[in-house]
């Protein structure tokens, strides 16, 4: 019975299902758009490269937060974005992304719903959204990020 379950447990840590390797990835996206005031540029820059490689190449996104609107296409919109908002923001930034809900519509494709709350350095309230995110499978079978929309129906007051 317990090699049964150790064997259960090492199958799974080998072979993952896709809502964990999506899990993983997005505490990784997490992690990485989150930085601490007084953040290098150099490190800023390395955050920007690993946030570029969750992306598909044509990657598409439309957030919306209280005053703004990003429409922002393809990799190098995503980096130029990424870049010039830790420079508008140097007190750093704490984003945790919760609470996903994962659809399978077609067999190499995925979207998740999911809570993220963003915590601004200058300690204002924090912003939270409901956005859903496009994950195709890629190369290696990696799940890159295709799209990634406001869900303004599930939101607060809508």
């Amino acid at each position: 019975m317990v090699l049964a379950f150790v064997g259960w447990k090492a199958f799974l840590f080998l072979f993952p299902s896709d809502e964990t390797r999506i899990q993983k990835k997005l505490n990784r996206l997490a992690s990485l758009v989150s930085y601490s005031p007084g953040t290098s540029p150099l490190a800023h820059l390395a955050s920007a490269g690993g946030i570029l490689e969750m992306f598909t190449a044509d990657a598409n996104l439309h957030i919306r937060a209280d005053s703004r609107t990003w429409n922002l296409t393809g990799r190098d919109e995503i980096k130029t974005a990424v870049l010039s908002a830790r420079q508008q923001q140097p007190g750093g930034m704490e984003i945790s992304i919760t609470d996903p809900l994962f659809e399978k519509p077609e067999a190499e494709r995925i979207v998740t719903v999911v809570t993220v709350t963003v915590r601004q350095g200058d300690g204002l309230e924090p912003m939270v959204r409901i956005l859903e995110l496009h994950w195709r499978l890629g190369e290696r079978s990696q799940w890159l990020i295709e799209k990634i929309v406001t869900r303004q129906d599930l939101e607060w007051g809508a």
